[in-house]
């Protein structure tokens, strides 16, 4: 899935959407055994985790970009995996915009008079359940400022474990797609 970048600069929220294009028509989805589950948001402030994790936070003292890229292709497959809507957010770098639709993950950009922080805020504020978000974050007095707001917290290192989680179950489901079509079907 490509990756989608939110200039909010040129793209103000719309009746329909909050800052980072989450469609409040589809804040519900329903699971295989025919649940209706609650669809999470994940916002993911990407510097917090950069700075967090040792391999990020040594590639972007030399090549930053490099960083952020590396931050999203890791993220992606949280996006993917169809729990988490995820959005990561950056400090001021202020890039064109894509078409964005509901299904891919959002990368934003904070304008250049405007924080990660600021931004996440302004979004859980402007979301009518922020319950069904999460921010992730390792900057605590954000997290306060969240959780004020009445969205939830995790930091980097639970990030980290959640990818790693739904990396294992993609293998998982793909291990068994692979032993399904490589098995010998049974002719009558």
């Amino acid at each position: 899935m490509r990756n989608s970048v939110q200039n909010l600069q040129n793209n103000p929220p719309t009746k329909n959407r909050t800052d980072f294009g989450f469609y409040l028509h589809s804040t519900a989805s329903i699971t295989q055994s025919g649940v209706m589950s609650t669809l999470k948001y994940l916002l993911i402030d990407g510097h917090s985790v950069i700075f967090a994790w040792k391999m990020l936070r040594t590639l972007h003292q030399r090549k930053p970009r490099s960083a952020r890229e590396q931050l999203i292709k890791t993220t992606q497959i949280l996006h993917d995996s169809g729990k988490w809507k995820v959005t990561l957010v950056f400090d001021g770098k202020t890039r064109g915009s894509e078409e964005t639709r509901p299904q891919d993950m959002i990368i934003a950009y904070a304008s250049e008079n405007e924080t990660a922080d600021s931004l996440i805020e302004r979004t859980i504020g402007a979301f009518p359940y922020p319950d069904q978000i999460c921010v992730v974050t390792d900057d605590h007095a954000e997290a306060q400022t969240v959780l004020s707001l009445g969205a939830h917290t995790e930091s980097s290192e639970w990030l980290e474990a959640e990818i790693q989680s739904s990396q294992n179950q993609l293998d998982t489901t793909l291990k068994s797609l692979h032993q399904k079509k490589s098995s010998p079907s049974i002719q009558f």
